[in-house]
Order: structure tokens, then C-alpha cells, then sequence
């Protein structure tokens, strides 16, 4: 089994804006992140600038150790301390705090446990980090577990993304450890922080408004209609897709097409 990068891809033609800052919609979708850090005149933050309004983002794969999610923890930081400065958003893999492929181990507390300290780890040593990083990881929620993208900026864990559709088909069988997200807010402590997991929400940027990220997992782009489009009308103008698959012939052109006509639908 191979993990394959986050999914990148853009539904504006530019991007303006960067330091994410707190709003809410009234269509259902709420916008989410942290007040800027300029804000109080400290001079932080300042990693970012556009240019001809564009904002450099980057999907990022760590070598893994399947359920070592010490050592996968370790290896997704220094991705984020290897990217440039200027980084606005980074995509790790679906999944990637303990592997894809961990099967009836996601059952097993240690392992959850585990990973909910690898990605208080990473909180922790990432205050300074201006990129707005989105990092697969197992999340239990009282008697079920989701496959979630941990949203986290400058070491707060801004919100939690659960996937919506999951494959139980072919070499898939994520139904059986996992529970699909459905439209319910979750409030939860996670990685020492109160937190939110939901599916209806955005990440937009205060300073930088047209900058605005959804998030969907893997299979909710392959589905007939995806959290993408839904997306997309609530307002964001960049969708990462965490993704972790298996390796097929074809699969990677294939993928690469889909990704490119949901993004011309989106613009």
C-alpha cells in the first residue's frame, strides 16, 4: 500500500489575503481560525506575502512507520519545518498520524491515544509556523470513531474535519472501523484543546480574504456529488483533499483528471 500526498486544488483563479481570523455564515457553514498575530503589534506572522495575489501552498507525504505514530509525528514535522517561509497551507495524507492501513488496530485505545499525543506534539512545536497545516489522524467521539483532517494554525488545533464518505469496496473497508460524518457539530476536548468536529465548516483567512479553505477526505471527491461542491457555494476558493490510496495502473492519471474537472466545475 502506498500513501499518496493531500490533494491540492483551487476553485478561484487568485488568491488575496493571510492570519486566520474568526466569522460565521448564516448558511450553515461557519468559518473558523485564529485572531491574526499582527493584531497585537508583536511582528509575527509576516511569513506570508502575496504576490500577484497568489498564496503558495504545498501537498507534503511523510515516510511513515504504519502505527508509530511517534515516529510519523517526528517525520510530519519536519516536513512543516522544511517548507519555506512563505508556505500559506500544507496537506499531509489521510490518515497519516498512524498510517491508512492500520486496519482492526484503530481499534485499539493505545493507538488512538497515541496519535491524539502526536498531534499535541505537533501543536506544541509549531506555534511560530504561519502555514495553516491540515494532518490526517484517527479521532474517537464517543462511541465512534472518524477519519479526520486536524486543522491547525500557529498551535491551536482550530478544528476538527471528519470524512463523509467512506469505501467499503474492492481492497476498502473503512465502514468497518470507522463512522461517516454527518451534519452535527461535535464539541470535544482533543490534543488538550477544546475543539469542534464537523464538516460544516471553512477556514478563512482574516487578512487575507479570498483566501478561504474547505476540507474533504479522499472519497469525498469520488462520490457523485462531492463535499467540494458544497463547499465551494459556502464560500471557499481552495479545497484540500487529504487522500491516502493504493497504488493501481492508471489510478494516478486517473485521479489527476478528477481533480481537474471538479475544479472547473467549482470556479
Amino acid at each position: 500500500m502506498a500513501e499518496n500526498g493531500g490533494i491540492l486544488y483551487s476553485v478561484a483563479e487568485k488568491f488575496s489575503g493571510c492570519a486566520f481570523g474568526r466569522t460565521q455564515r448564516s448558511d450553515g457553514v461557519r468559518w473558523i481560525a485564529v485572531p491574526a498575530p499582527d493584531d497585537a503589534g508583536t511582528g509575527e506572522g509576516q511569513g506570508w506575502n502575496m504576490k500577484d495575489g497568489f498564496v503558495r501552498v504545498a501537498a507534503a507525504t511523510p515516510e511513515i512507520r504504519v502505527a508509530d505514530c511517534a515516529h510519523n509525528g517526528e517525520k510530519i514535522l519536519e516536513l512543516v519545518r522544511s517548507a519555506p517561509e512563505d508556505t500559506a497551507l500544507m496537506v499531509f495524507p489521510e490518515l497519516c498520524v498512524t498510517g491508512y492501513t492500520c486496519g482492526d488496530l484503530f481499534a485499539q485505545p493505545l493507538l488512538l491515544q497515541s496519535a491524539e499525543e502526536a498531534v499535541r506534539r505537533l501543536l506544541d512545536s509549531t506555534v511560530d509556523c504561519d502555514a495553516l497545516l491540515l494532518v490526517g489522524v484517527p479521532v474517537a467521539c464517543g462511541t465512534a470513531l472518524y477519519n479526520c483532517a486536524a486543522v491547525c494554525h500557529r498551535g491551536n488545533l482550530l478544528g476538527l474535519v471528519p470524512k463523509s464518505h467512506l469505501p467499503n469496496y474492492a481492497e476498502f473497508y473503512e465502514a468497518r472501523q470507522f463512522t461517516p460524518a454527518d451534519d452535527r457539530d461535535r464539541q470535544l476536548t482533543y490534543a488538550g484543546q477544546p475543539t469542534v468536529l464537523t464538516r460544516r465548516r471553512l477556514f478563512a483567512s482574516r487578512t487575507m480574504p479570498a483566501f478561504c479553505v474547505g476540507v474533504e477526505i479522499c472519497e469525498d471527491l469520488w462520490v457523485p456529488a462531492p463535499e467540494s461542491a458544497r463547499l465551494a457555494a459556502a464560500g471557499a476558493t481552495v479545497i484540500a483533499n487529504l487522500s491516502a490510496s493504493d497504488e493501481s495502473v492508471g489510478k494516478a492519471d486517473y485521479r489527476r483528471q478528477l481533480v481537474a474537472g471538479q475544479s472547473a466545475r467549482l470556479i
